[in-house]
């Protein structure tokens, strides 16, 4: 064949045309990435991780908007829907918010089942499996986990006996909570987490179940004066990303994507035990009284297990075998990690 101009400007716009057809789908694709919490929160530390180890291993081949503070109009409960739908592209939900949309969804808040953040590393692995197959069923691809740091109350006084909990107008963030709270006698209201401050300034709650980094971004100090450690759950946020938009991917891409979770939880454990005794450096230069857990009578804790057995029970009747497969995953890890 002879190549004239002619020729040659017939294959260049070819060439150009067939180029502009397959590059949505193999250059610059843009995701927004929803987050309740704000940039300087844990989960928003780990959101922009997860976009750092991305930018690092594709480049430019795909841009991650982390959308942090509930920028795009989301809460945590919203995010299952949301990412399902397409409208948005990927999420980092608190999923103990999602138990009525499957009750597996309420193991990490279980009360006193992980007493360690080791073991809720244990947990989270003895329970992946089934948490994927969740999303996947419903049109979406599980990537890493963050838990939130150990919950304990902050109230205008320190837990201290059975009776403190006797009618305590508590926020909790999910229905566990709410039953076991219920359950030890308190006046619990499962509040999301951009409506806590409003509560608390008109008095419409006296205390809060949160994570000692909760309080730092409350600034609690400014409403109560007392933390009580309880190490009493630590759910799970997770990161999930629509599984079309997933898909679409170059091959490349997500490679690097599902190669990235390994890290993305390390990550994210380490950050949380970093937290924990900088949170409470923090209240206690703000004026608030720390009461540690080994200061917590045990009969606190004795009534808030009987209070949370029912629960625990309730869990594993709505779960099934699902359920008692994975605590029973979970015992054995931890008999192998000794």
């Amino acid at each position: 064949m002879t190549f004239t101009r002619r020729t040659f400007m017939r294959s260049a716009v070819a060439t150009g045309a067939l180029v502009a057809a397959t590059r949505p789908a193999f250059a610059n694709v843009r995701w927004d990435f929803a987050d309740e919490y704000g940039a300087q929160s844990l989960s928003g530390q780990a959101c922009n991780f997860f976009v750092s180890e991305m930018e690092d291993r594709v480049g430019d081949a795909l841009t991650i908007n982390y959308q942090g503070g509930g920028a795009l109009g989301y809460k945590s409960t919203d995010h299952f829907d949301a990412v399902q739908d397409g409208a948005v592209q990927a999420a980092v939900t608190l999923v103990t918010q999602l138990g009525g949309i499957d009750p597996f969804f309420n193991l990490s808040s279980l009360p006193f089942i992980a007493s360690s953040l080791d073991e809720a590393y244990l947990l989270w692995q003895a329970a992946r499996e089934e948490y994927a197959k969740i999303f996947e069923e419903n049109g979406m691809v599980l990537l890493w986990a963050m838990p939130n740091p150990p919950s304990g109350i902050h109230a205008p006084e320190p837990i201290t006996s059975v009776g403190a909990l006797e009618g305590l107008r508590i926020r909790t963030y999910d229905v566990n909570g709410t039953r076991t709270l219920r359950e030890a006698g308190a006046a619990p209201l499962q509040v999301a987490w951009s409506d806590l401050v409003p509560q608390l300034s008109t008095g419409g709650l006296d205390a809060v179940l949160t994570s000692a980094d909760g309080a730092i971004q409350l600034s609690i100090w400014d409403y109560v004066s007392d933390f009580t450690e309880m190490n009493y759950a630590m759910g799970l946020f997770m990161c999930h990303v629509n599984k079309d938009e997933f898909d679409a991917l170059p091959e490349d891409v997500k490679t690097a994507m599902m190669d990235s979770i390994d890290a993305c939880d390390e990550y994210n454990w380490q950050i949380i035990r970093d937290s924990i005794d900088t949170a409470y450096e923090r209240m206690a230069e703000n004026g608030m009284t720390i009461t540690r857990e080994g200061d917590v009578p045990a009969e606190v804790f004795e009534h808030l297990q009987e209070a949370g057995a029912s629960v625990r029970e309730s869990w594993l009747e709505e779960t099934g075998e699902r359920g008692q497969n994975v605590l029973a995953r979970f015992e054995e890890l931890k008999a192998q990690a000794g």
